[in-house]
């Protein structure tokens, strides 16, 4: 079947999408688009040399979010990181103070300009990883100039994370500007930062001189389509313009463009109503569960866990946008939740981790979407405590469950490995992020001669390329990195439940590169 045909299957299909894009198919106003998909004819402006109607719909972007300057980015958020890296760090022989947490786009952007990162280990919330802290940034600027080394030529942090938790960015600028460096602010997840009360402030307004922001993810526009803002004078503005050409098309999508614009007016026109509607959608959804949004009292960059089933807890961040749901007290895994909400409610999640499963809710969202979710809360509860009480049960829930019981009958017989494998790194009874030691460059680790090793006995040996779960896209593991002994047992669980595991050539992930041992 072609992909034309299976979209239009799957938008008629009744799926109610908590996932990007932020528009949520319904939120839009652009027709056919290949009634102006066009080129740089004469009148339309180009995006590389903007003078025009382009350059309008720029500053426009930069007067709602309140930046000196604004870009549009037809590539993504990807391109962004790209750039700006590639803008504030020297090539060859540079370093960059960067989040261990970042998406893999920061990680190309270092192994293409062969730089050296300095890595910053957020907070562990968990399974998530949590905020950046301003201490561990000025400590690690000291350091660098306490050795003489002064090398470091620019911060770059994530905030929000995928699962919405931000870091003390007010802080980290300050910090970062004490030593005269530039701080880049991934907020792709974040661009409805600002918008409401609801939500943290954004970036552009708390010191950062670089902020990226994904509009598709959380707002109403294409997917691709992203912004690129900067303030300050610590920005080599002709160079970020030259990268920005390097990494964004030669042609780029007018069909993204217009959709960029038209996201920008409608939230210059109508954004107060639109997120007055949103958060009181997103109150009323949390308020059933007797959480009051507006008095949460809990630590900027932390998570708290609250129960508001027998079977099923929520985990709050500084995002009300991100629902995280988490089995609680059961044999239902967090992968055995997202199927039977896919399956038999047909509630498409966004992300599926270890332990919880993430539901993406945006200004396009509606009651519809939130009730559905929270009926079908309900009800899963319900089944699971009267298979628990050994009560009669019904309907397609009955056959999912039935399907979870075979899961758990499979690992307790051994076909799938123990909740628990030897090995693999736990902290308060989750697995967290590993911490390899780095022995070189990523630039290096790619150009060295490399060998083919199994997965299962690559423990000890330096890594040749990336292994990653996407979504988010943080590493695991990053080339120029010395597998540690956990890894392989981490990558054996993750297999084993169904994940996907990305970045390795070998889509079996059997075996990864490594560096060629002397």
């Amino acid at each position: 079947m072609y992909l034309y045909e299976e979209l239009i299957r799957y938008g008629a299909s009744g799926a109610y999408p908590f996932h990007m894009p932020g528009h949520k198919r319904r939120l839009g106003s652009l027709p056919d688009p290949y009634s102006f998909d066009i080129t740089e004819i004469d009148g339309f402006d180009n995006l590389h040399h903007a003078e025009g109607v382009i350059l309008e719909a720029e500053k426009r972007a930069a007067q709602l979010y309140g930046s000196e300057e604004t870009h549009f980015l037809v590539n993504g958020s990807s391109c962004g990181i790209l750039a700006a890296i590639s803008a504030c760090c020297r090539r060859g022989s540079g370093r960059i103070l960067m989040s261990r947490g970042s998406h893999k786009s920061a990680y190309h952007a270092v192994g293409l300009n062969g730089l050296e990162a300095v890595y910053l280990h957020p907070r562990q919330e968990g399974e998530l990883n949590g905020s950046v802290l301003a201490e561990d940034v000025r400590r690690a600027l000291e350091e660098d100039r306490r050795k003489g080394l002064s090398r470091i030529s620019a911060v770059f942090i994530t905030s929000p994370s995928y699962e919405g938790i931000v870091s003390d960015t007010a802080v980290i600028a300050e910090t970062a500007h004490a030593f005269g460096l530039p701080l880049i602010v991934d907020e792709a997840h974040g661009a409805h930062f600002g918008m409401h009360k609801l939500f943290p402030e954004s970036s552009v307004k708390l010191g950062a001189d670089i902020v990226i922001h994904s509009l598709h993810k959380t707002l109403p526009s294409l997917t691709q389509t992203a912004l690129l803002h900067v303030n300050g004078e610590l920005i080599d503005r002709r160079r970020l313009r030259r990268m920005l050409d390097t990494f964004q098309s030669s042609s780029p999508s007018y069909v993204l463009m217009a959709s960029m614009d038209e996201c920008i007016g409608m939230l210059r026109e109508h954004g107060r109503e639109l997120f007055e509607r949103y958060a009181e959608e997103l109150i009323a959804f949390y308020g059933e569960w007797g959480i009051n949004l507006s008095q949460i009292k809990k630590e900027t960059g932390t998570v708290e866990k609250v129960r508001i089933l027998d079977h099923f807890e929520l985990l709050l961040t500084d995002d009300p946008s991100r629902i995280l749901v988490c089995p609680a007290e059961s044999d239902m895994t967090a992968s055995d939740l997202y199927d039977i909400l896919r399956q038999d409610y047909h509630l498409q999640s966004e992300m599926l981790s270890l332990s919880y499963v993430l539901m993406l809710s945006s200004v396009g969202d509606d009651r519809e979407g939130f009730r559905r979710l929270s009926a079908a809360l309900r009800e899963m509860d319900r089944r699971i405590s009267e298979k628990e009480s050994g009560c009669h049960l019904a309907g397609t829930v009955a056959g999912a469950l039935r399907e979870m019981d075979r899961h758990v009958s499979e690992k307790k017989a051994g076909y799938l490995p123990e909740e628990d494998p030897a090995g693999a790194p736990r902290e308060n009874g989750r697995l967290s992020l590993p911490r390899p030691e780095v022995c070189m460059r990523i630039r290096e680790a790619e150009d060295a001669e490399l060998c083919r090793t199994p997965l299962s006995r690559s423990a000890g040996r330096v890594s040749g390329e990336y292994l990653y779960l996407y979504p988010p896209g943080v590493p695991l593991l990053v080339p120029g990195e010395r597998i540690g002994e956990e890894v392989p047992a981490l990558a054996l669980e993750l297999k084993a439940r169904g994940y996907s595991l990305q970045g390795l050539s070998d889509y079996s992930a059997e075996s990864i590169l490594t560096v060629k041992e002397e």
